[in-house]
């Protein structure tokens, strides 16, 4: 099969989900809810790699890893935690040819970006409580192709994006369970002096103490609802700021922003924790360059007569 090459203008439509707070409501929706999104894949070219001086059909060429990242266009309820989502919102290409290498605007090596389907390629977009699937439109004559070990390569990418943010998820949904219970057993008791005071002004001058206490305890009672219900939506949507810490809500994408010195700005916790076997792979390769290069090292012949000035080794 000849796959698309993806340039910055195709476009990528998907269905995400979130969980909305609507306006003027007391907590979030119980379950998240469905929104379209679509872009282009160069999107605001924060998190996008392109090809550093290629095209394709008069487009810049992308590179396997690109993520369209912040601001994608999201059309569905409103919702007052909207502009998180936006701002980290995420759609990410993992299929490329491992055989086509060039460089990104920051210098960086990578892979071209193919679409795995001939002419539609798949994304991984952000969503809760897991990511789902965007479909990219790559109507073009401009071909690549992949091997099996491309596809592999590529669904083995989606799969750790998907299960890292999951479990950033979860991660963010038990901290955020651990704070909102001291949140709201704080909010219980200052509601409850509050609604006392208030009360007692009331019975003061009504002598309607009964019915006063009633009140108190309605209020109480309604208060820590509210309460548990905002702590129920700060588990849905806490993760979020998690994400940050590990690269973004799709893996390690907010490792492609770059500063004038092609080093990442937002280096991601993978990234940490390679940057030293990097170090280490690349003093090794220059030590056995540097050896092999030494004019003092004899080259050991393949075949033919063996030079009897070399050591021999014992049977």
């Amino acid at each position: 099969m000849a796959h698309a090459v993806l340039n910055g203008t195709h476009v990528m439509v998907g269905r995400d989900l979130h969980i909305p707070w609507p306006p003027g409501a007391p907590a979030p929706a119980p379950a998240p809810v469905p929104y379209a999104t679509v872009d282009d894949l160069l999107g605001r070219e924060v998190t996008s790699r392109r090809g550093s001086g290629v095209r394709a059909q008069g487009h810049p060429a992308m590179l396997r890893g690109t993520d369209i990242g912040p601001l994608i266009v999201h059309a569905g309820p409103p919702s007052l935690t909207l502009p998180i989502e936006l701002l980290t919102s995420g759609s990410k290409t993992h299929f490329g040819a491992s055989s086509i290498r060039l460089r990104d605007q920051h210098g960086k090596q990578g892979n071209l970006a193919g679409a795995v389907l001939g002419a539609l390629g798949l994304n991984l977009n952000c969503g809760a409580p897991a990511p789902t699937l965007g479909a990219v439109l790559a109507p073009t004559t401009v071909r690549q192709g992949m091997r099996l070990g491309d596809v592999v390569s590529g669904l083995a990418g989606m799969a750790s994006d998907y299960m890292l943010q999951r479990l950033t998820a979860r991660v963010g949904e038990l901290a955020a369970h651990g704070a909102a219970g001291v949140v709201a057993a704080l909010g219980r008791r200052l509601g409850a002096v509050a609604l006392g005071r208030v009360v007692a002004r009331f019975a003061a001058h009504t002598g309607t103490l009964g019915t006063a206490g009633a009140a108190v305890a309605a209020g109480r009672d309604a208060l820590a609802r509210h309460l548990a219900s905002a702590a129920t939506g700060v588990k849905l949507w806490g993760a979020t700021p998690l994400g940050f810490v590990i690269g973004s809500p799709l893996g390690a994408s907010l490792s492609n922003v770059r500063g004038p010195d092609g080093e990442a700005i937002f280096p991601s916790l993978l990234d940490r924790a390679t940057e030293q076997l990097d170090r280490l792979g690349a003093a090794t390769d220059d030590a056995v360059r540097a050896y092999l290069d030494d004019p003092s090292v004899p080259d050991v012949p393949v075949g033919g007569a063996v030079d009897p000035a070399l050591p021999r080794v014992p049977a």
